[in-house]
């Protein structure tokens, strides 16, 4: 699985949730972590990445891991930092 592959999927994943949603829902690129297992992608809307105004912003939305050796996706979660989500999987 590749960088571009991966940011597909979570492309994908996050495109099938704006209806729910309720606004366009784009990759925050510029915020992607690569861990030796896979790649965590950040969204939000659009709207929100482009004015920054916080009225605009998605709330709720964890970051997503899609694992190198499978291209499965994994919701991370917002209860806890991202961090404890990450040593979690990696320690499965």
């Amino acid at each position: 699985m590749t960088n571009n592959e991966a940011r597909q999927l979570a492309l994908a994943y996050v495109k099938d949730r704006e209806r729910e949603a309720g606004c366009e829902l784009v990759l925050v690129d510029a915020s992607t972590i690569e861990r030796s297992f896979g790649w965590v992608f950040f969204y939000d809307s659009r709207r929100h990445v482009q004015t920054g105004d916080f009225r605009d912003a998605l709330v709720g939305n964890a970051p997503i891991l899609v694992t190198k050796a499978d291209g499965k996706i994994h919701v991370t979660g917002t209860a806890l930092p991202l961090e404890e989500y990450l040593k979690s999987y990696e320690t499965e």
